[in-house]
């Protein structure tokens, strides 16, 4: 069984407010890509960090789970390790798809190629945009540990983590973890950081 996890812990310091909250054709960017989850999976997950009280008072969450990061601020990293965490002991879990949460746009035919692909376990799935690797990236169990590993013990300087820019897809390029690529001919979910509007 998969479970999906949207990665939503981050702050929005260059917006002035929640990013989550940006509002995306009527609704909230988070609430997009919760809705579109929610559709497609029957055990999904929320990762909340900054400013999650004022979030959660704004989305409806429908059956997802809410997970608080504390340590939010230590990058995507320790957001991936609180979901892993959650799902260690829910063995019927076998597979977790790992969504952004600025990225509410992601093709119905992405999740279900994602879902439907009949693989064994063994690799890591990444959809192959028609320019680049990108999300929702579906973790297999035997990988959880290796993930759970990565610290934030390695710094750039006293105050900045290297990891704080952690790049999942990189990570997996460059580790010994096999990867197979889902083909599709459309461009990569538009990130809304960088849209001009957000």
């Amino acid at each position: 069984m998969n479970a999906a996890v949207i990665l939503a812990a981050g702050s929005s310091s260059r917006m002035g407010f929640p990013k989550q909250l940006a509002e995306v054709r009527d609704k909230p960017l988070l609430q997009a890509i919760i809705d579109k989850v929610n559709i497609n999976f029957d055990n999904s997950s929320v990762v909340l960090g900054s400013e999650n009280e004022i979030i959660s008072e704004k989305i409806d969450f429908k059956n997802s789970n809410i997970l608080i990061n504390e340590n939010w601020s230590e990058g995507i990293t320790s957001s991936i390790r609180t979901a892993l965490f959650f799902y260690q002991n829910q063995k019927e879990i076998n597979n977790i798809i790992f969504f952004l949460g600025d990225q509410p746009e992601v093709e119905v035919e992405v999740i279900d190629g994602l879902n439907n692909d009949d693989h064994d376990g063994s690799k890591v799935l990444v959809p192959q945009y028609r320019y680049k690797l990108g999300f929702p990236i579906l973790i297999p169990r035997i990988f959880w540990t290796k993930l759970e590993l990565i610290t934030e013990d390695d710094e750039i300087d006293e105050e900045k983590s290297v990891f704080q820019d952690f790049d999942l897809v990189d990570f997996l390029i460059s580790s010994e973890i096999e990867i197979k690529k889902l083909n599709f001919n459309f461009l990569e979910p538009i990130d809304y950081d960088e849209e001009k509007d957000f």
